[in-house]
């Protein structure tokens, strides 16, 4: 018997001495294929983990009123177009809703190719900007790193301050502390209050390339047509969230104008659904 064993062994290296490039070249394919296999799913786990870490700083007690329901697009049933969110309509819902239970914030992107000068200084034309209220950080799950969040009044009074993101810290400070700095946005001169803490990219979208400032500001120097509001809730008490989605759904109807046979023409969406939804397309991946 191991007369034999030998013998099939002999034969087996005889067979690799004699076919060593097909015998080399079978070896390099399973190695990059196993390879290939542990990088892919080292980039699904990465993804998971930043996709739910952004989201879960958002907190699971907050939704969203948007144009769309988020949802439907991530599954591609998006077959008609809603109206916009228009000011006067997330003003009115935010007015109605804010209360000890809910805390609402209004908020539109007014640009995303703009220029921020300091002195000599000026980034590539790839900033965000954003208008927001004192209640934009709390509902995004944003920090501040340094210096300070806008205050009511600061967005009551239309001050001229800002908070940057810190890749703009980097690009026009250098080793200088940023706060009490005046930066150019379109002409305007703003006096930054605070710098937010790095969040990096999610879906190609780099969160540290933006500026927030004062939402009635950026209406009166980004007044284009049909700006798009959207509309960020949390909810103090986690367990009355479904109720709050659910009041928050009926208030936006009525402030529609929707009669009672019409389907809703905006969205709501919850994070906590989001994660779960994102988690469970990237499991196929792993499969």
């Amino acid at each position: 018997m191991f007369k034999l064993f030998r013998e099939n062994v002999k034969i087996a290296l005889g067979s690799i001495k004699t076919q060593s490039l097909r015998t080399l070249l079978t070896v390099l394919i399973i190695a990059f294929g196993i390879m290939a296999l542990v990088c892919i799913l080292t980039v699904v786990s990465a993804l998971e983990a930043k996709v739910s870490g952004d989201f879960l700083t958002m907190g699971s007690n907050t939704f969203s009123v948007t144009q769309y329901d988020i949802s439907d697009q991530m599954d591609g049933n998006r077959q008609r177009v809603n109206p916009i969110i228009s000011y006067t309509q997330a003003r009115t819902f935010a007015d109605k809703f804010n209360s000890a239970d809910n805390t609402t914030s209004l908020s539109f992107r007014a640009a995303s190719t703009a220029e921020i000068r300091y002195g000599s200084e000026k980034t590539d034309p790839e900033i965000s900007i954003f208008g927001v209220d004192e209640h934009f950080l709390l509902n995004k799950g944003l920090e501040i790193s340094a210096g300070r969040n806008f205050t009511p009044f600061d967005i009551q009074n239309n001050a001229y301050v800002c908070l940057i993101g810190s890749d703009i810290e980097k690009a026009l400070f250098k080793n200088t502390n940023p706060i009490d700095k005046v930066i150019s946005v379109r002409g305007a001169r703003f006096k930054i209050i605070g710098q937010l803490k790095e969040k990096g990219s999610t879906f190609g979208n780099n969160q540290d390339l933006r500026v927030l400032i004062p939402i009635q500001v950026a209406r009166s120097l980004y007044s284009q047509p049909n700006i798009n509001y959207s509309i960020d809730v949390t909810v103090a008490n986690k367990e009355l969230l479904n109720q709050s989605a659910e009041d928050a759904m009926l208030l936006m109807r009525q402030v529609r104008k929707l009669n009672p046979v019409e389907e809703n023409n905006f969205g709501i969406s919850r994070s906590d659904d989001l994660i779960n939804r994102i988690l469970s397309i990237t499991q196929y991946l792993e499969w």
